[in-house]
């Protein structure tokens, strides 16, 4: 019978043991001081050599040499661990072992000495999937076990162990292997099984087993017997499911170019091909990711997933994007997560999304348009003019409005214009002022600027006017031309409005009111 791969290459010491040192260096210190906790949790995720650290160690005290820092492999003790033979090493499956009556089975075995080893050695293997009741009856056994029993509990949910087991055991976490040692151990593999294998097919592999081994061995099984021997791209690719990275340099270039043509005809390919779309954007946003990882940080080559062979390519590419170009990209792609998610036709989405990604690098950050209107590059925004309409509430027959072409101006409320490039200014430099003038309602006619305050608002009118030489600086250093600025307090509006409290003070409803609950008004405020 064939052995697959995970069991032929399985770590048989602590040698072996692949991204782990912190563990294996713990527990042999342990072992060589006798200072072994009798509980022991090892944690974490699927094929990262819990069960295989658990195998080692108990073949370590028991072996004929020991206890010892590596068992021998060679007698009969480690022998019969090894081959699952071990009368006195026993391994079970905690998700169809997870009632009270198996756990009380347990403790009656544990209680008597080992048949042949120098140590009993329980292993429960996804404890987490124990019962409450379960749990209870091992909890006492688990403080207390007999002098000749070790427990090791293996578990992928930590989280879910009863806080009363855990104070009684000595925790070990293991950590995913990290990818590149993943691509040198299958490396080693194939050279061993005369495999010939490219580079690009061992990234893919160790890519998608997301840092563990068995996973990345079973793959490579796989691939092994679909190829019929040597390995090739295109045979990973098909048992993986994945997309070729190839796929989305070229899109991105397509972005970054502009190419809305190329763009249109990639993602009408990958429709014909039968491609998951939803799938193929999720892949998407993980790529971009990547790309921000390797445009921000230097040494960005543990951090990311992409294919080591690509870089140089993405890094011309990403050459005039800065960081924070990147980062609104993203953000723009991943905004659509949930409409691709919903939609029945997610590829109208994608195109979309690809298509307004590609608009963006014409567009101008407001830090740069300022930088760019201070050193004359550009000349300064020219809109029409608007008239300030009155605050919400005032009597629309009241507002006018209308435009002319002989300057530019506008209110905080318009598109972004000269005004809105001060307030922005102002925010920054003198964030107080930019709170006066929030209050206020700003507008421009040529280079005359008018700020009007409420009646409510005169401190705020009070302070403006003391920093008015300051608002005049920054208008000469934003578009290299002199400003008149007229501030006031709009008294039209302070006299309709205490005329409204006097009507709302003499309205019979009130008055009656006041009257039959015989009490009386002393005044009316608006609030």
């Amino acid at each position: 019978m064939y052995l697959a791969l995970a069991r032929k290459y399985r770590p048989q010491k602590f040698a072996d043991l692949i991204g782990q040192p912190h563990i294996t260096q713990t527990l042999q210190n342990a072992i060589s001081m006798n200072k072994l906790y009798p509980g022991l949790i090892f944690s974490g995720m699927k094929g990262v050599g819990k069960t295989s650290a658990a195998r080692i160690l108990s073949k370590a005290l028991n072996c004929e040499k020991g206890p010892a820092t590596e068992p021998c492999n060679e007698c009969a003790f480690c022998t019969e661990i090894t081959e699952d033979k071990s009368p006195d090493y026993i391994e079970i499956d905690g998700a169809s072992n997870n009632g009270v009556e198996e756990v009380r089975s347990l403790k009656e075995r544990v209680k008597y000495k080992p048949l042949k080893n120098r140590f009993r050695i329980v292993v429960i293997d996804e404890v987490h999937m124990l019962s409450n009741s379960a749990w209870n009856a091992l909890l006492k056994t688990i403080e207390e076990p007999p002098e000749h029993t070790y427990f090791i509990m293996a578990t992928t949910d930590f989280h879910k162990i009863p806080a009363t087991i855990v104070s009684r055991c000595q925790h070990f976490e293991f950590k995913r292997i990290p990818l590149e040692v993943i691509k040198t151990l299958l490396r080693e593999i194939c050279i061993k099984e005369n495999i010939t294998i490219t580079d690009y097919s061992l990234y893919l592999i160790a890519k998608s087993s997301e840092g563990g081994l068995r996973d990345a061995k079973k793959i490579l099984d796989q691939a092994i017997a679909l190829s019929n021997g040597d390995v090739d791209d295109q045979s990973v690719i098909d048992i993986l499911g994945v997309i070729d990275e190839e796929i989305f340099i070229e899109l991105t270039r397509d972005i970054f170019s502009k190419n809305r043509q190329g763009i249109i005809e990639k993602i009408h390919t990958l429709a014909e091909r039968g491609m998951d779309l939803r799938f193929f954007y999720n892949e998407y946003l993980k790529f971009f990711r990547d790309l921000l990882v390797l445009k921000s940080l230097g040494e960005s080559e543990k951090l990311h997933n992409l294919n080591p062979e690509n870089i140089p390519v993405l890094k011309d590419i990403l050459k005039n994007v800065r960081d924070i170009e990147l980062l609104r990209y993203f953000n723009a792609a991943k905004d659509l997560e949930m409409s691709i998610k919903n939609t029945e036709n997610p590829r109208i989405i994608l195109e979309y999304l690809f298509l307004k990604l590609s608009y963006f690098p014409s567009l101008l950050s407001i830090e740069e348009l300022i930088e760019k209107t201070r050193s004359g590059d550009i000349a300064p925004l020219s809109v029409p003019r608007v008239m300030d309409i009155p605050p919400l509430g005032d009597d629309a027959s009241t507002a006018s409005m209308f435009t002319e072409n002989d300057g530019f101006t506008g209110t905080r409320e318009d598109k972004p214009d000269i005004v809105t490039h001060l307030l922005e200014i102002l925010k920054k430099e003198k964030p107080r002022l930019a709170a006066n003038l929030a209050s206020a309602s700003v507008s421009m006619t040529d280079n005359k600027m008018v700020i009007k305050f409420p009646p409510t608002m005169e401190f705020a009118y009070r302070n403006t006017e003391e920093h008015i030489d300051e608002i005049k600086d920054l208008f000469m250093r934003t578009t290299k031309q002199n400003v008149e600025i007229n501030t006031f307090i709009d008294k039209a509006e302070a006299d309709a409005e205490e005329a409204r409290l006097k009507q709302i003070e003499n309205d019979p409803k009130i008055t009656g009111l006041a009257g039959r609950l015989q009490s009386k008004m002393i005044s009316v405020k608006k609030i």
